[in-house]
């Protein structure tokens, strides 16, 4: 019996496309340039494809393969990342983002980026992707500086060659706070570092100091103006500095508030 052997051969771009993609049944992808391609053949029994490029060939199985596109990306049109919802949980001064994807292929992770006070987006963040998955992942970002009462975010999907792609903006508007707070820092105790929050609910000069037990100043956090709104300061700087107690001090206008802090090494 002879071999029934079915074969295309390009010798010039399909239309404007140049890339042929093949996505498989595990949501991993392969792709090549339509120009390399010399010919695409299957065996006797319909079950393999074989693509023989000038560089060489490669077998597959048809039952692993979903779907063959052609594009000018060499992506299947797009990035390999559906995501399927983005929204933030706001509560008192913390801000937590959710997001999740339907599929993901060769995802190497999200940067999140804040927009505040229209001055340009700015990276505050990575989140690692699952790589390739055909099943539903879902993911979170802690935000730890909510300074504004306007906050913009966005997701920038990064794929394993560099490829990205951004989400659409979701913009959170803060209260304004109706009293003035220094909460306890945490976590408490600590090593190395540990955050201070505090809400002002007007503007004003405002300074936050870290000092010993025996009251001598260690670094001084905060020294400026401060519009109306929820802070978050961090204290990192303990090099040097041992194990023992550490009194944070705020002061803005007649507000003034400390608390005890625990540092262990």
């Amino acid at each position: 019996m002879k071999t029934l052997i079915l074969f295309l051969i390009f010798t010039t771009p399909l239309f404007s496309q140049t890339y042929m993609n093949v996505l498989f049944t595990d949501a991993s992808y392969k792709n090549a340039n339509i120009d390399e391609i010399t010919e695409i053949t299957f065996n006797e029994t319909g079950t393999e494809m074989t693509t023989t490029l000038s560089s060489g060939s490669s077998t597959d199985a048809l039952s692993d393969i979903t779907e063959i596109t052609f594009d000018g990306t060499g992506q299947g049109g797009g990035l390999p990342v559906e995501l399927i919802s983005f929204y933030a949980d706001v509560m008192d001064s913390k801000i937590t983002l959710y997001w999740a994807t339907a599929t993901e292929v060769n995802n190497y992770g999200f940067e999140i980026e804040c927009n505040s006070n229209l001055e340009g987006f700015s990276t505050i963040g990575f989140v690692e992707g699952h790589g390739n998955s055909n099943s539903p992942k879902e993911y979170s970002f802690v935000v730890t500086s909510v300074a504004e009462r306007s906050r913009s975010y966005r997701l920038k999907q990064i794929d394993t060659d560099g490829s990205f792609e951004y989400s659409e903006t979701i913009t959170i508007e803060l209260g304004v706070p109706t009293e003035y707070t220094l909460k306890q820092n945490y976590p408490n105790p600590f090593n190395p570092t540990t955050k201070i929050e505090y809400s002002l609910p007007q503007d004003g000069f405002v300074t936050l100091k870290v000092y010993t037990a025996l009251g001598e100043l260690v670094t001084t956090l905060v020294n400026e103006y401060q519009k109306a709104g929820n802070y978050i300061a961090n204290f990192s700087k303990t090099n040097g500095l041992s194990s023992g107690i550490y009194i944070a001090r705020m002061v803005s206008g007649n507000y003034s508030e400390i608390i005890k802090m625990i540092l262990i090494k």
